[in-house]
């Protein structure tokens, strides 16, 4: 796999009932949702879900959200 470039600063949030990390960078359009604690990973090894988002993260809040949304609507991933 190709290593995807994304934005500065970034933005991790593990999610300890799913055992999944999120990474999001600004401005990236998306969020990327990672196996495991990924906290400070920047490679795409353990990729599992690309996620389109309308706007960049404004604060810790808004990445716990998205992992934690994400985590319940795809219970099976």
């Amino acid at each position: 796999m190709i290593p995807r470039a994304y934005g500065l600063p970034c933005a991790w949030h593990y999610e300890p009932g799913r055992d999944i990390t999120v990474r999001w960078g600004r401005p990236d359009p998306v969020f990327t949702v990672h196996s495991g604690d990924r906290r400070g990973d920047r490679g795409d090894h353990a990729l599992i879900d690309t996620v389109p988002v309308a706007q960049p993260w404004v604060n810790d809040h808004d990445v716990a959200r998205k992992a934690h949304t994400w985590a319940k609507n795809n219970p099976r991933l």
